[in-house]
């Protein structure tokens, strides 16, 4: 895929969107964290399909700068979010994104979440792996086919 003059920010933002929806749809926000961190690694593990998004992984890693461990929860489209827009120009089959939070274990006592809503507000970042691959205009073209951003108080921005 070429790159492209969009911003790559409107494609972290639709990511980030759908899976915010799709967790928080799929694991109560007030259920115990620890709770909660079983059922998604568990899911992560077998793959789960929530709706518009698949659950690839989760692991932990650490983080040589920071000499602190990271968990990773990886991410792509569901078959059924991919195969609603097969007449689509570009094969989207390959676009993976991990939200990055902190390892409980490692933050403060004030600072450790209690419930799942707690922790998704700990997420530190989003990576998209190989981000400069795709034409990120066309990524967000495809996301706003399959997807429904409107339920967003702050929708992401089309592009002109």
């Amino acid at each position: 895929m070429k790159e492209s003059d969009m911003d790559q920010a409107q494609l972290f933002k639709r990511l980030h969107a759908m899976a915010m929806d799709e967790l928080e749809a799929f694991i109560k926000s007030d259920e115990d964290v620890t709770r909660a961190l079983y059922r998604l690694d568990l899911a992560g593990r077998t793959r789960h399909i929530l709706n518009s998004i698949q659950l690839e992984d989760m692991w932990q890693e650490l983080d040589e700068k920071t000499q602190l461990f990271n968990v990773f929860l990886a991410m792509r489209l569901s078959p059924e979010c991919l195969s609603s827009c097969l007449d689509f120009r570009e094969d989207m089959n390959s676009l993976e994104w991990r939200f990055v939070f902190p390892k409980i274990n490692d933050l403060p006592e004030d600072k450790k979440p209690v419930c799942f809503g707690d922790f998704l507000e700990q997420l530190e970042r989003v990576d998209i792996v190989n981000v400069n691959e795709y034409d990120i205009e066309v990524a967000c073209e495809f996301l706003d086919q399959v997807y429904d951003f409107t339920p967003h108080h702050n929708p992401p921005s089309k592009f002109s």
